[in-house]
Parts: C-alpha cells; structure tokens; sequence
C-alpha cells in the first residue's frame, strides 16, 4: 500500500541521521546511504542544530527553509552565509541582513562548532 505524505518540513542532517539510526535495522539500501551520509557530514549534534535551528528562526526571522540550510552547512565566514542565503527568493541577505547581523550568525555557528568538537574530545 502506498505512503501517504501528511506534511513536509525541512529538517537537518542531525535530525535525519537521528531519525534513520533509531530504525536502522529496518532500512532499505538508500536509507542505509542517507544515514551513512548523515554520519559523514552532519557536523553538529541534534541537540546544537536544533538550538541553532530555533535562534535563528526566532531572533534574526528566518525561513526554516534557509535556518535549516544555514545549520547544515554551518558556514564559518560571512561570504559563506552570504552565498547560502541569496539562493533564495526573497534574497535575505541582501535586503533584511546588516553585517552585524551576519557576524553574529557566523560567530553563533563558529561557537557551536568548537563546543561540538570539544565535547567529541
């Protein structure tokens, strides 16, 4: 019987790899692939992304679309969030975004960051 789709939201590469690892005995080969994508490049614990997630929808009004991209990515310069932000339509970067603004971002993800590899440590 076919799934049916009740919602879409954009999730990060924590989430996902959360996700699959909790029903990793059950996965078909492209979830094995996404979760051994997840495990390679997610570069922040669900706990920080998820963090971050929310500061940046709630305090510098982000689309969850773009919050979770910059998440992802975790851009370490503003020339890197600049790049990731003016993908999209509404060009945050350019129109709702000051330089401090975007220090602040980076210097927020850079903070994360260290505190992740620490704890790895």
């Amino acid at each position: 019987m076919p799934r049916k789709i009740n919602s879409i939201k954009p999730i990060t590469i924590a989430e996902a790899k959360k996700i699959l690892e909790e029903k990793e005995k059950n996965l078909n080969a492209l979830q094995l692939r996404v979760l051994d994508y997840g495990k390679k490049f997610s570069k922040l614990d669900l706990e920080k992304s998820s963090k971050i997630l929310n500061i940046l929808i709630n305090e510098y009004q982000l689309l969850p679309e773009e919050a979770t991209q910059i998440v992802d990515v975790c851009p370490t310069t503003i020339e890197e969030l600049r790049a990731i932000l003016s993908g999209y339509r509404r060009l945050v970067s350019f129109l709702l975004f000051s330089e401090d603004k975007m220090k602040k971002i980076v210097e927020l993800i850079k903070l994360n960051l260290e505190e992740n590899k620490e704890e790895k440590s």
